[in-house]
């Protein structure tokens, strides 16, 4: 088992993170593991002016450790992301008349996410429709994008929690608010305002994000030197309009931590983070996949080397995918997408990392006719 030290994330004025181009007006609603990574190589620089010598390890593919993208938590109940297929853990009946539904879920509680690890068919703890019966096994927050226990609900923050004999009105309780705000420029020479929205993502109390870290090389100094970084980071916050106060939070360690099963060469592996496969990994990471969903990232980079420029575009396996142990790993690897072009000024002189080292969970491939088999 690869025992994880959780770190949660409680955001003072929510935050913004670009979607995608340039289109202001949305955020994405989680912090990717490559998009953490990168700012926490940018703290670290800050801290001790060499950014590198965090990063270094990083290089060599054995990473002294590892980290999952932030997903949400509301009070007690961590939530992770959806698997991308279905079919694994529902009979065809119920991916026939509640696939709208399916479709719907983004994240399921640390409940769930144990027992689709084990293989057990979920078809009986799905939430009913909205409207229908009280729930007996599974609940539905936000619409239904977020899918937990009944007994879970009792970890909920205190204002979200209802009776045993109304969870249904759960389903309208939001975890975050995503959201266009607007906000007005005004010209340097006419002072002639003109108004734009720019997307945050808001939290409801007791809610935020999570995400964990698997340290795989003892270090006392690099451990302090990741809770500097971080801390630098809740002051200066994360993602973009911090000039408005989007992405300061506060952050705390939790005492306990989380187990998951660690992969072994040929398993299937529940992604908790993004991934790059390296070469040597490829095609057998996908092609033997049951379902994956691809990403791509791009954007910006800041330096203090020079002028802010756009960074190469880099595919990425997205958080949710199964894909295939290939050797006895760490799977993935460092990209460097500093841009490569004609450019007066010379190229940069150092490079741009992007993280892609996979971090995710064994698991058992459920058998629906009830007999349950090791993938």
């Amino acid at each position: 088992m690869a025992e994880l030290t959780v770190y949660r994330l409680t955001f003072h004025s929510g935050f913004h993170l670009g979607a995608r181009g340039v289109n202001l007006e949305e955020s994405a609603e989680h912090i990717p593991s490559d998009t953490l990574f990168a700012a926490l190589v940018d703290a670290a620089l800050r801290l001790s002016g060499d950014g590198e010598t965090f990063a270094e390890p990083f290089e060599d593919r054995d990473p002294p450790f590892l980290i999952t993208s932030a997903f949400p938590f509301a009070g007690d109940v961590r939530f992770f992301p959806m698997p991308v297929p279905l079919d694994r853990w529902f009979g065809p009946e119920t991916l026939r008349k509640r696939s709208k539904d399916l479709k719907k879920v983004r994240f399921v509680s640390e409940g769930l996410f144990q027992r689709m690890l084990d293989g057990e068919p979920m078809d009986d703890w799905l939430f009913p429709k909205d409207g229908g019966p009280d729930p007996v096994r599974g609940v539905a927050l936000q619409g239904g994008a977020f899918w937990l226990t009944a007994e879970e609900t009792r970890g909920l923050p205190e204002k979200m929690r209802v009776p045993p004999d109304r969870l249904r009105a759960l389903h309208r309780h939001r975890v975050f608010v995503s959201e266009p705000v607007p906000r007005v420029t005004l010209d340097r020479i006419t002072s002639a305002s003109n108004i734009f929205h720019a997307g945050r993502v808001s939290f409801a109390s007791g809610c935020g994000l999570w995400f964990g870290v698997h340290w795989r090389q003892s270090g006392d100094a690099l451990q302090a030197l990741f809770r500097q970084a971080l801390a630098v980071l809740a002051d200066d916050g994360l993602g973009g309009e911090r000039a408005v106060g989007y992405g300061g939070f506060r952050w705390t360690e939790e005492p306990m931590g989380l187990a998951l099963p660690e992969p072994a060469d040929g398993s299937l592996m529940w992604l908790l983070s993004r991934y790059h496969p390296q070469t040597d990994e490829l095609p057998a990471a996908l092609t033997d996949s049951p379902g994956y969903a691809l990403t791509a990232v791009a954007g910006w980079l800041r330096t203090w080397e020079g002028a802010a420029q756009r960074r190469q575009r880099l595919w990425l396996v997205a958080e949710g995918s199964l894909v295939r142990a290939v050797g006895p790993g760490p799977w993935g690897d460092l990209t460097d997408v500093r841009p490569r072009y004609r450019n007066p000024q010379g190229d940069l002189p150092h490079p741009v990392w992007r993280y892609g080292f996979a971090l995710g969970a064994a698991i058992v491939a459920p058998d629906l006719s009830g007999t349950r088999k090791e993938v």
